[in-house]
């Protein structure tokens, strides 16, 4: 297939090695050069500096390939889906977007292609167990999603060490949570409903609400509780709950030596510098409950840095997760907005899904 990639950022460099691996023709646009530089030595890779948000120019350009891949900041990941379905081509879409994907639902049937946002790590992958567990049970009472990325060495005091886009890791900590008791959707603070967990040879960690259910709220209405947890070390969520308590990451302006700024846009360039300390060997850690009719369901992935070809296990986690998603969007038999739950439900696709992953040594173990 010829490809063309928004964004050439943590993820999206690992999209287009892994689909230029494969033989596919893969273009990958990006506003910085310096981004761009990352992946042109790579097989069946071009490159070119664009800015991408000129409409009328893109919408021109990707016309012409067979599928465009997001790999844009949240705050463009509405805007470039909106951008594919005018250009009349399939898009898998990774950005963590805050409107709402299912509003142009009847607009991407209309034009004939397929959308699948979402489609990263999780969301996305988790997704598409969900997915699969729906074909395999009658029934479903609750399903419980607790996911993250963290290094293999924390450095004090948050522990934690940026794999992904600093603007969304912000979004994630500041968007309300959606979860669903009893089934009813309510809202929780982000950061909020800390607990403790132990994984083996890991150690005590702790998860806390974020907005990672996203399409489930609307395909899995029948399912009475759900919820999702990111994943930390211990301490975490209380150290970025007071920089938020506290109007660090205000986007209310306030005056600062005679002109004005706002304390997310500093905070956000002090992080970027704060959260790139020690080592970046990472891992990333995915456990999903599901219970229905007596019946239970665990997968767990436990994922570490690929020392050998030096990316990032949230890179991995990710950008294969789009790969793979990508490679499999025409076999897909309809169109308009396709959750990637829709994934797991169509049985070829999600062992096809499941197989490609463990091609590249990530493997999904299933317990009951």
């Amino acid at each position: 297939m010829n490809i063309c990639i928004l964004g050439c950022g943590l993820q999206g460099r690992i999209v287009a090695q892994d689909l230029g691996s494969l033989g596919h023709r893969v273009i990958v646009l990006d506003i910085n050069p310096e981004n761009l530089k990352k992946v042109e030595k790579f097989k069946n890779i071009k490159t070119l500096q664009f800015d991408v948000k000129d409409r009328t120019r893109l919408v021109k350009f990707i016309k012409f390939f067979d599928v465009v891949v997001g790999a844009l900041p949240a705050a463009f990941g509405f805007y470039s889906l909106k951008c594919a379905i005018a250009a009349k081509i399939d898009m898998v879409d990774m950005s963590y977007l805050s409107e709402e994907p299912f509003l142009l639902d009847r607009e991407a049937k209309k034009s004939r292609v397929r959308i699948i946002p979402d489609a990263g790590f999780a969301p996305g992958l988790s997704n598409i167990l969900i997915g699969e567990a729906c074909r395999a049970f009658k029934k479903i009472d609750s399903l419980r999603v607790l996911v993250g990325g963290i290094p293999q060495k924390p450095v004090p005091p948050f522990n934690y060490r940026i794999t992904w886009s600093p603007i969304d890791l912000i979004e994630e900590y500041t968007r309300p949570a959606r979860i669903v008791s009893n089934f009813k959707v309510i809202t929780k603070e982000a950061l909020s409903g800390v607990e403790e967990l132990n994984v083996p040879k890991i150690g005590r960690l702790e998860c806390f609400y974020t907005d990672g259910l996203r399409t489930l709220l609307k395909t899995l209405r029948f399912v009475r509780d759900m919820e999702e947890k990111t994943i930390r070390y211990p301490g975490h969520a209380r150290l970025f709950k007071a920089l938020i308590d506290c109007g660090f990451l205000s986007d209310e302006s306030v005056q600062f030596k005679g002109g004005s700024l706002k304390p997310k846009d500093f905070t956000l360039e002090f992080l970027k510098k704060f959260l790139n300390r020690g080592d970046e060997k990472d891992l990333s850690i995915m456990i999903i409950e599901i219970k229905g009719k007596g019946r239970k369901r665990r997968y767990t992935c436990i994922d570490y840095y690929d020392e050998k070809n030096k990316i990032t296990s949230m890179a991995r986690m990710t950008g294969y997760s789009c790969s793979i998603i990508t490679q499999c969007i025409k076999i897909y038999p309809d169109f308009g907005i396709i959750p990637p739950e829709y994934l797991g439900m169509n049985k070829n696709i999600c062992e096809f899904v499941k197989n490609e992953l463990k091609k590249r040594r990530i493997v999904m173990k299933k317990s009951q």
